[in-house]
Parts: structure tokens; sequence; C-alpha cells
């Protein structure tokens, strides 16, 4: 697992002061003050900060909680804490740690052993123990702390400003840190052969990472409650889907992203092209966003992410290495053959100008592996309405992924970049189709939109398990139809499969895979 990217997020709620139960919201991105309190006749707040709030390329996951009094900002002292810890539901542990300077610090370390282990140590340098500046720090150790996700975090305060200070009513704290998680997944692309995509989520672990070939879609899901109370607490939503740039169907300058089946506004996908070998694709649902879908559609308690490109045959576009220009790539005929013609079409923009189209130099090849099968150079246009034109003949021998490599813009050896274009594009064939019934189709759609009961839905199964279009063990578990129940998710997948967003082969290979372990019963 890749840790060097690991942002914390962190939503709090407080639940209650010393005498008045109240309610309120926070949510940061590895720095937090929590609306204040009243302690007594002081008015306090919680700071929480992570390690990676000054620095997200920091390995190391460290959390800081403080109390402090809000008109003067001087930390209050001699503070306990109890802390129950959870990821997802499953439970962590459960201690009370004294904070002499009112500062509670907790390491999170992953290790190979089996169970939780907690320990105090001290972190200081040789100064600070001898003026007794040292700090009390909590390291705890467990394999859990390997991966990210949610995890959650019940604070109590039971003194503060003195031990001997036992508040007759805990301060509580509710505290959900969401550590960024990274997955890889290797794709067998018919076109573009093996592809290397991973997944950066900011929220929760995602599973049912799927790449679906006849649409060019991404598709995952990942844990999320949709209740008001926690869209109250969660201020984004963010996941990065990062590929390398060689894969071609996914380097389109425009992608569309669902969630549940919903589009979502165009400001919530941004492509993020900067570096010279990857493509980062951000998914950012705020809070607002959230609310819209909760309060309009029927969710269950997941995110069902389906991401494609906005309409076909689009352009390819992404900056150069130094980040100065972007190129946007475009040819016709868009289905190139070995042994024809073929037109380019490009425009360079410099983003420092906002995107404005710029004359600088250019030199442009058409290479396949390392032979040169074209070059050219010359001077980009600054028209607006004007796009660069290019002509070259693909021999009888090309035949796969070329690349249109465009070096020494403006004469910087660092602004360059290739983008990749198949001759003799492999299709998803009628062969590699697995043809389902129209009217097994209909009934998908109908299920995924709550018209129908899971039993009609199941009925579709069958036939073609009957019919040998999916082929599992046969069993006999004694369920009826109408006694079966189906995961909610599943529906997500039948309405994009409906929609044609997945495919006969796709959809059936997932129908046999949930059968096979257990995930739907016929």
């Amino acid at each position: 697992m890749n840790q060097k990217i690991l942002l914390i997020s962190i939503c709090v709620i407080i639940i209650t002061s010393s005498f008045t139960l109240q309610k309120t919201y926070g949510h940061g991105l590895g720095y937090e003050v929590l609306p204040p309190v009243m302690l007594g006749n002081k008015e306090v707040a919680l700071e929480v900060t992570s390690s990676q709030y000054a620095d997200p390329e920091s390995t190391d996951r460290q959390i800081a909680l403080s109390l402090f009094e809000t008109s003067s900002a001087i930390t209050i002292r001699e503070v306990t804490y109890h802390i129950t810890a959870y990821k997802g539901d499953n439970f962590l542990f459960e201690d009370t740690f004294l904070s002499d300077d009112g500062i509670f610090t907790m390491n999170f370390i992953p290790t190979e052993s089996g169970e939780i282990q907690i320990q105090e140590e001290t972190e200081g340098s040789f100064f600070d123990n001898i003026i007794g500046m040292q700090k009390n720090v909590i390291s705890v150790r467990g394999p859990v702390f390997e991966s990210g996700g949610l995890y959650k975090f019940n604070v109590k305060i039971l003194t503060a400003d003195s031990y001997s200070n036992e508040l007759e009513e805990p301060i509580l704290y509710d505290v959900g840190l969401s550590i960024p998680d990274r997955t890889f997944y290797d794709i067998e692309d018919a076109n573009f052969g093996n592809q290397e995509v991973s997944v950066i989520t900011y929220y929760d672990q995602i599973k049912n990472f799927q790449y679906h070939q006849k649409t060019n879609s991404i598709s995952f899901s990942m844990p999320f409650d949709w209740s008001e109370n926690n869209i109250n607490q969660t201020s984004v939503v963010h996941e990065e889907i990062v590929i390398s740039k060689t894969f071609g169907d996914l380097m389109v300058e425009s992608l569309s992203v669902y969630v549940n089946g919903v589009e979502l506004p165009d400001y919530s996908i941004t492509l993020d092209g900067f570096s010279e070998h990857s493509r980062i694709i951000h998914i950012v649902v705020n809070q607002k966003d959230l609310f819209d879908l909760y309060q309009n559609y029927e969710m269950q308690n997941e995110m069902e992410f389906l991401i494609k490109p906005s309409d076909e045959n689009l352009a390819l576009s992404t900056m150069t290495g130094n980040g100065q220009f972007r190129i946007k790539l475009n040819w016709e005929p868009h289905d190139v053959k070995s042994g024809s013609d073929v037109t380019l079409f490009f425009d360079i923009t410099d983003v420092f100008l906002k995107g404005r189209p710029v004359a600088v130099s250019y030199d442009l090849s058409v290479t396949q592996t390392e032979d040169e099968i074209f070059s050219t150079n010359g001077i980009s246009t600054d028209s607006r309405g004007e796009s660069n034109v290019v002509e070259l003949f693909v021999p009888d021998d090309i035949n796969g992924v070329i690349t249109v490599q465009f070096d020494n813009l403006d004469g910087n050896s660092l602004a360059r970049i290739g983008l990749p274009i198949v001759v003799n594009r492999i299709s998803y064939s009628a062969e590699q189709q697995i043809l389902i019934p129209e009217w097994v189709r209909n009934n998908a759609g109908w299920w995924s939109a709550n018209q129908i009961q899971d039993s009609d839905f199941v009925s579709g199964i069958e036939y073609m398990i009957k019919e040998g279009i999916i082929k599992v063990p046969l069993t006999n578990n004694g369920q009826s139809n109408e006694d079966v129940v189906v995961p909610d998710w599943v529906k997500n997948n039948a309405g994009w499969w409906s929609d044609g967003f997945v495919s006969d082969k796709e959809f059936a290979n997932g129908l046999q895979y949930l059968i096979e372990n257990g995930i739907i019963s016929v």
C-alpha cells in the first residue's frame, strides 16, 4: 500500500457541554477548531490537528487534541481524556489518558500483530527534556492502521484545569477521522494492453471496482450513511482515480460522474493532468449536493460511483510535463486504419494565461514503440477559432497504439507530452458479448427503479441460468422467489446495465460472481 498520500479528513460532532445539551457540527481537512462550549465560567473549544495538515506527504499518522480557552487561546491543563475507538463498526480500543499540558497526541502505527497495543511514550528534544517541555504521546499499534478508511473516536473529557476537578457532566465529542486509503487495480484493455489504475479514497474504503470496456467507464462502491445527521458532519466526499497517460480512452477532455445512478454537476469532477505520466480524476461531492441526493432520491447506505466519458469520439486533452501548456488533440477519421491518411487537429493553450491559445514553437512526431512514423515542426496558432492541422499517412504495417508526441514547446525541453491513439481499434464485437433477452433488461430497469419486486428480478436470473447464459453451481437452499432478498447495491448495477453503461457480458459475469459467492441466492 502506498502510504505517501495520507491527508486526514476530520468530522466532529459536539454532543454535550458541562450542563446543557447542545449539538453542533464541524468538518476539516487535517485541522479543525470546534465550536465553543462552556466549562464552568469559561468558554472553551477543542482543536483537532493531524500531522498531515502542514505536510500532506508525511507518512506519519498523528492526531492531536487540545482544549483551550477561547478568550486567551491558553490551553487548558491537566485534562483527562477517555477514548473509545472504532473503525467502521468494529471496536478497536477503549482507555483513559491523562494529559498534563492538555494536549493529547496519538500516533497510529501499522504492525503485523493481530491485536491493538497501546503504549505511552515521551517525545521531545534534549533541550525539551532539560526545561520540562517534553510531551507524552500514545502510540497505538495494530494491523488495522495499515489501511485507511473511516475511524471513529468517542471522546469524553472527565477533568479540566486540574485532575481533582472532575466534571459533573463530562464534555462529549464524537470525532470521525477519515484516513485516506489507496488501492491498485490491473486492467487488461483490448487496445491499450495492461493498465494500472489506483483509487485514493478520502472517506472510506472502496469495493467492487470494475472497468467496463464497452463504455470505457469505471465503477466502484463505498459505505456511506445517507442520514441527515451524517451529512451535517460531512463537508465533502473526495475520491481520486489515478490513471496512466498511456490509457487513451480515459484521457478524453470531458468525463461525467454518477452517484447511485444520479449524474453530478460538472464542477464535481476535475481532471488534473499536471504530472507528465499520470492523470488524476478528482471527484468532490460537497455537502449541498449530498443533501440534494438525500432529499430527492432514495439512497441506501452506500455510494455507487460511475465515471465515464461525457460523449463519444471526444478529443484527448492533457498538460505538458512542465505544467504550462495544455494540448487538445482530435483526429479524422476517428477510426484510424493502417494504410490510410489521417488528419490531426490540435490546440495549444497556456495555463498561465487562463487557457488562452498561444503561438509557440513545437516539435511533433508520431511513433510506435521506438520507431518514428512521422515528424514535423512549426509554430502553433493563437487563434481561438482555428486549430492546428497536420496530415500524415499511416503505413500498412502499423497496428495498435501509436503516440502523438509533442516536444520542446516554446523551446522548453520540459514542455513535452505524448497522447496515444489506436490504429485498427478492436471493437467490442458480437463474439465477445453475451446476449440477454430484452425482457430481462426491462425487468432490471424496472427493478432498479423499485417498480417491481425482488422476486420478479430473480425470475430473470433463473431464466438465464436455465438457458445457460450464466453458469453457476446447482444449489437447493429451499428458498422461494417470494422470500429472496437481493442487496440494494445490486440495483445500481442493474440500472447501469439497463441503461447501456454495462455490457451484457459484464452484467452476466457479475451475476455469476454474486451467486457463486452467496451474495444473492436463487
